[in-house]
């Protein structure tokens, strides 16, 4: 019965975050990009003589239907689910494309790796690490064998799985709803610039552009070193959970199976 309860005490506790995660993460800014291309469409292809917020609530108050009205709220709020996932999946785009190029603050897996045997010592990092042989792709090339993804992102994968599910004390899952809850808000900062672009106009218009499409490089340099970090955090965890003998057994938490994968889009 304890085991029981812990495990459903672990599956709410995740689809809470899992939930924060989705409404702050991806809802939200795709709810605010909805708006922005509504209004940008308004202001070419609209009349003049109202604004936006006047010229909806005028429209409402002809739909007397209100299944009718129903359906316009949950067309909105999928249309800005919807926005919001393509937003994520572009800027994580756009971010897996920085890094690739190695443009600053990339920090490449051989890089990180040879960065954390530096700070805690090569040959205790090395002990560890020959155990497992995912960090051969921090010590060595593929030789010529092609992988679809990043070598960190199966390092760094492998890591935080580990740490689920054997030290989650450890884990590095802090880091990554940070990283998601702010790729989110990339999009939106810069369709500002747009909105500021062609309301304003003349010099503020203009300034006030620059400084939305600055902001948002600027949040995704942030969130590409935020990427790197996540990676050396969760090799550094899973290092020191073995050198101080942290781990525990998924059987003595009642689990009795092993861990799915879970997904995750860096």
């Amino acid at each position: 019965m304890e085991s029981v309860l812990k495990d459903a005490k672990s599956l709410i506790e995740s689809v809470g975050t899992y939930a924060r995660l989705v409404i702050v993460g991806v809802w939200f800014p795709g709810f605010l990009l909805f708006c922005e291309l509504a209004y940008l469409y308004y202001i070419f292809r609209m009349p003049q003589n109202k604004t936006l917020l006047v010229y909806t609530a005028d429209a409402l108050k002809t739909i007397e239907s209100p299944v009718i009205l129903t359906a316009a709220v949950i067309l909105v709020l999928a249309s800005s689910i919807a926005t919001g996932y393509v937003a994520r999946d572009v800027t994580f785009w756009l971010s897996d494309f920085w890094l690739k190029r190695g443009w600053p603050p990339t920090r490449k897996l051989q890089e990180i790796f040879l960065q954390v045997q530096h700070v805690y010592g090569q040959a205790q990092v090395d002990k560890i690490a020959a155990e497992y042989p995912v960090f051969r792709l921090a010590t060595n090339d593929p030789d010529g064998f092609s992988i679809p993804r990043s070598p960190e992102s199966y390092v760094r994968e492998f890591c935080k799985l580990w740490l689920r599910t054997r030290a989650p004390n450890l884990s590095t899952e802090g880091i990554e709803i940070d990283i998601n809850m702010d790729i989110g808000l990339v999009l939106p900062i810069a369709a500002a610039s747009l909105v500021f672009f062609f309301t304003l106009g003349g010099l503020v218009g203009i300034s006030l552009s620059v400084i939305f499409i600055a902001a948002s490089v600027f949040r995704l340099y942030r969130i590409n070193w935020a990427r790197n970090l996540e990676t050396e955090q969760a090799i550094v965890n899973f290092l020191f959970a073995h050198w101080e003998d942290l781990t525990t057994s998924p059987q003595s938490e009642g689990t009795g199976s092993k861990p799915s994968p879970a997904d995750s889009n860096h």
